[in-house]
């Protein structure tokens, strides 16, 4: 039977594996998972190999558990099983040369024709990994790249490259720190591997429901309660995962259908939650994979960046928490009544010790900048809580194994983003097209850092529709980020506002993965949830433009400054808000929303005069409205 086109451009579909595979994934994640927390707790292994070892891992993993068919049944195939034993072989080879490859001189010391085909072999599996992992759309996009640096230097003008041998570009695609085995994919390998067994171990012994159980006796008896568990339990639990998809699938779990039940639409309890999880890769103390790689990119220290995020993530939260409120307001949600309510303070007694290995984690991040020893420090920690609630040794071990499995599982989509995004990168680097395509987007925007910043951003947000966030922070770094930084934009601000706008790749259709794991639960149309999402999410759009005019809220300049920053950003997305969702203590009409609107983009300039014009228009609307709403009381 043919398959349609939305069933061609799609990822491949997961399969039941047998028990043997499992077994091997399981010891395969066992080994893997230690030697890289040894390497954390500073034992030394040489990096190359490691790092050849994850690929190869990666690689094998994808190929078993995901069939590239997605319309073939959940069995396996011969052709994934030579693929997982050709990707462990050609790494292999690869420990097996790495004397030879640290003596040599790359660009210059002739390869072997094994060393060659092995090469092409890793771009092949790469490739193919990156069709069933995440779509034959990504795998289209590297091609066009590719096929730039091996035919670019027959195209005339500007964007003409000398002509590449083909041992030239193998060697920078395979044998340099430029190409697969690079930034990208040892930043998720030493890196953001540990975060994320240090999420799986948190969830595997009860992290999620404490997380749930402390958002419910938060704000579960608040009116929308269900709605606003979804938003605090999802920003908490994504803070440390890290993941909006493994959040959603966690989180989303209890709050979907618990929103369903009090009267939401499926779409938009599916939105809710995957806003929300979405946000957990802007919000310290982990953030996401995007942040780690900024730091490796722009040596700048990850708790710099983890402390300047603070308040525009909690923006993020506070837009999205105030939406569901107004909704709520507006449609008559009642709260969560019940007898097995959690209590707050029952919670914080039972459950007190889960905050141990989330402040050493956040202690050594800001306080000695060494956040993988943190990660893996905060994992240690979480062994005797593992301990404490399983009550038997052997218990312990089993749920500490099955956790690294489980990182192993979640790092196959990262790893294999960042090893495809290695290829993009190679391929920038041998044709000079970064520079080439940084001076384009001056030309075109001609010499204006506003119209820059939108090209950006539209860069960012094309590539985010068929990529995940790793690969799109790491190719539009690479891209748009020296144009940035040519019209003097600083550092952090420059390579924030394009983390914010990879981040959220994961609820901007078509291709939404937040989205569609949110719609998988929720039983609804996950384009449609997208798009909600879109909406709910319309302040994280503006937020990276604020803080490249107002670094105020990145927590930058003297206390005067950052006040002010902090207080007119709030007072905007309060403003903005209450617009878009049409609700402010009463239903909005239509020029009272148009008064919120433009009050909320005048608070977010820098000039002082738009300023105090969208505070007075603020302040005078809310009034107009409180006098209003009491003249109803007192008529009523």
């Amino acid at each position: 039977m043919p398959r349609s086109v939305t069933q061609l451009i799609s990822p491949g579909i997961g399969r039941k594996l047998s028990a043997f595979e499992n077994g091997l994934i399981y010891w395969l994640a066992a080994v893997t998972v230690s030697l890289f927390i040894a390497v954390a707790f500073n034992l030394y292994i040489d990096g190359a190999l490691l790092l050849y070892w994850f690929l190869g891992v990666v690689l094998a993993v994808s190929f078993l558990t995901v069939n590239g068919n997605p319309t073939r049944p959940a069995r396996g195939t011969w052709f994934g099983w030579v693929a997982a034993a050709l990707s462990i072989l050609i790494v292999i080879y690869f420990i097996y040369r790495q004397p030879f490859y640290e003596k040599r001189l790359p660009m210059i010391d002739e390869l072997s024709t094994l060393d060659e085909i092995a090469a092409v072999v890793m771009i092949v599996l790469v490739l193919e990994a990156t069709r069933r992992i995440i779509g034959v759309t990504l795998v289209i996009v590297v091609l066009v790249f590719l096929a730039y640096g091996v035919f670019g230097h027959l195209i005339e003008g500007p964007f003409s490259h000398r002509a590449l041998s083909l041992q030239e570009i193998l060697d920078q695609l395979v044998f340099t720190s430029n190409g697969v085995f690079g930034s990208a994919l040892s930043v998720a390998a030493f890196l953001v591997f540990v975060f994320v067994t240090f999420g799986a171990l948190l969830d595997r012994c009860g992290g999620g429901d404490f997380f749930f159980d402390l958002a419910n006796g938060l704000v579960g008896r608040q009116t929308g309660g269900p709605a606003k568990v979804a938003v605090v339990s999802s920003g908490l639990y994504g803070s440390i995962s890290g993941s909006p998809t493994a959040d959603v699938v966690t989180t989303g779990a209890f709050t979907i259908p618990l929103m369903i039940r009090t009267g939401l639409s499926p779409v938009y309890a599916g939105a809710i939650e995957a806003t929300a999880s979405t946000g957990g890769a802007l919000l310290p103390p982990v953030m996401g994979t995007a942040a780690f790689l900024m730091s490796d990119f722009t040596g700048i220290p990850y708790g710099t960046i983890a402390v300047a995020a603070v308040f525009p993530a909690l923006l993020y939260y506070f837009a999205i928490f105030l939406a569901v409120h107004y909704r709520a307001k507006r449609d008559g949600l009642k709260p969560l009544i019940g007898a097995d309510m959690p209590n707050i303070v029952t919670v914080l007694k039972r459950d007190w010790y889960y905050f141990v290995p989330i402040f050493l984690l956040v202690w050594f991040v800001l306080a000695y900048d060494r956040p993988v020893f943190s990660a893996a420090l905060a994992l240690a920690a979480l062994v005797p809580i593992t301990l404490w609630r399983k009550r038997s040794i052997v218990e312990t071990i089993k749920t500490v194994f099955t956790a690294f499995e489980d990182s192993l599982r979640r790092m196959t989509g990262i790893g294999v983003a960042c090893a495809v995004a290695g290829l993009v990168v190679g391929t920038l680097a041998m044709t000079d097209l970064t520079g080439k395509i940084s001076s384009a987007m001056f030309v075109l925007a001609k010499g204006s850092q506003i119209l820059t910043l939108s090209i950006a951003t539209i860069v960012v947000i094309v590539l985010g529709m068929g990529m995940p966030t790793p690969a799109v922070y790491a190719l539009s770094a690479v891209l748009a980020g020296p144009a940035l930084l040519a019209l003097d934009v600083p550092m952090l601000p420059a390579h924030l506002f394009i983390v914010y706008f990879a981040s959220m790749s994961a609820i901007t259709p078509p291709v939404a993965v937040a989205a569609f794991a949110a719609g998988s639960i929720a039983r609804a149309n996950p384009l449609a949830i997208g798009l909600l999402c879109c909406r709910l999410a319309v302040v994280a759009f503006l937020i990276p433009f604020v803080f490249i005019y107002h670094p105020g809220i990145l927590l930058i300049g003297d206390t005067a400054s950052v006040a002010i920053a902090l207080v007119s950003a709030t007072s905007a997305v309060f403003a903005l808000v209450s617009a878009t969702e049409g609700y402010l203590m009463v239903p909005l009409d239509p020029m009272r929303r148009l008064l919120f609107g433009v009050a909320g983009v005048l608070l977010i300039t820098t000039q002082t005069v738009p300023i105090l014009i969208g505070s007075v228009m603020l302040l005078g609307s809310g009034l107009w409205l409180w006098l209003e709403r009491r003249r109803r009381s007192a008529t009523a």
